[in-house]
């Protein structure tokens, strides 16, 4: 009998998908990382920041008052 070769096509198919979805997980995992690193924030520090904000909205009629 001849011996026959063996396809490793599924193996590397099944290995490659694994790795992705590991992959995935990983990612996931730190997306959101920097937002529980922040901190927590109150009302009066975002109005604080807020309150430095310039509007760019082009109000002519606001200005005139």
């Amino acid at each position: 009998m001849a011996e026959q070769e063996k396809d490793n096509t599924m193996t590397v198919v099944i290995a490659v998908t694994v790795i992705a979805i590991i992959g995935v997980f990983l990612l996931k995992q730190d997306e959101t990382k920097h937002l529980q690193m922040s901190g927590e924030t109150s009302a009066a520090a975002e109005a604080q920041v807020l309150a430095k904000h310039k509007d760019f909205n082009n109000d002519v009629l606001k200005a005139a008052e």
